[in-house]
């Protein structure tokens, strides 16, 4: 009997009842692209990155659209790996982002550190990981690379800055707790 009830169902009420028990937990997304990357054309953005170490530190990157569209990638020791994920943020969040930016004066600070001539940034530790927040719009093109053993002028306001930042994406549920992924305990 009841295989004649699941010969009823049609194939793609059966593929959305499955497709719908694997949506990730703990946020609402936008949309997201799975192997797409998500991008939209012709709006101003922020992306900030953070790359990999010697050890656990979590690799990813997150978009933030001028129309509060935030797109986070995942590539190592986060909780959403394997495409883009999206999701909307609250309405001026873009420009949150923009007014932290302008607060901690990013477009003065350095391409680079360190620089190819090492003489932006003192001694520096190895095996570190690097932040790198980049603006894209119609007014400004910056990027800045920072290589976080580095110390300089100035560190502590874009420490600040990216603080400010991560607190305005919300991705801590996307880049999960970091016990899960090197098994300390709290």
């Amino acid at each position: 009997m009841m295989m004649k009830c699941l010969r009823l169902v049609p194939a793609a009420v059966l593929a959305a009842l499955f497709l719908s028990a694997c949506a990730p937990q703990g946020y609402t997304p936008y949309y997201a692209t799975p192997g797409g990357n998500g991008e939209q054309t012709d709006l101003d953005q922020i992306t900030l990155q953070r790359t990999a170490c010697f050890g656990f530190c979590p690799i990813y990157d997150v978009t933030v659209y001028e129309n509060d569209v935030l797109i986070f990638h995942g590539e190592r020791f986060v909780a959403e790996t394997g495409g883009a994920v999206s999701k909307r943020l609250p309405d001026g969040s873009f420009k949150k982002l923009v007014d932290i930016a302008k607060a901690h004066k990013f477009s003065e600070f350095d391409a680079r550190y360190p620089n190819e001539a090492g003489d932006n940034c003192g001694p520096i530790p190895t095996d570190m990981p690097s932040i790198i927040v980049s603006f894209e719009g119609k007014r400004l093109n910056h990027e800045v690379n920072l290589y976080q053993g580095c110390r300089f002028d100035g560190r502590e306001s874009f420490d600040e800055m990216v603080l400010a930042m991560d607190a305005v994406l919300d991705i801590d549920d996307m880049i999960g707790p970091r016990e899960d992924f090197y098994g300390a305990k709290e």
